[in-house]
């Protein structure tokens, strides 16, 4: 089988939050971020039907440390629905400047990015 990827995956166990386009600027939704590669992400949040996130732009937030968030925007590819209202979606990047593939590529090493202890 052939790998469709352009980067593979890394995993991750992020706790973030999201913004979904079109809904108001104030309403961020807890997240999970799952998996991380230099051109985008997996998450997992609640939402009352996948089918809507299709093709929609979501913003990722993810704390760094007590002080800096990092926040990542992409859009949505797949989408998959599962029990109570979680939503596995896809994040795709696109137009990233040089600085955000350099974020992307230290976040993908897990260097920055840790579980709360």
């Amino acid at each position: 089988m052939e790998n469709r990827r352009r980067s593979e995956r890394q995993p991750a166990v992020w706790i973030g939050s999201g913004h979904v386009e079109t809904e108001s600027s104030d309403v961020w939704r807890d997240c999970g971020v799952f998996d991380v590669s230099a051109f985008g992400v997996g998450i997992d949040l609640r939402y009352p039907e996948a089918s809507e996130l299709m093709g929609r732009r979501i913003s990722v937030r993810l704390p760094v440390g007590t002080s800096v968030n990092v926040t990542l925007t992409g859009e949505v590819r797949n989408v998959k629905p599962g029990p109570e209202g979680i939503v596995r979606a896809g994040i795709e990047f696109a137009d990233l400047t040089g600085t955000e593939r350099l974020l992307l590529g230290v976040l993908e090493r897990g260097s920055v990015l840790r579980p709360s202890e």
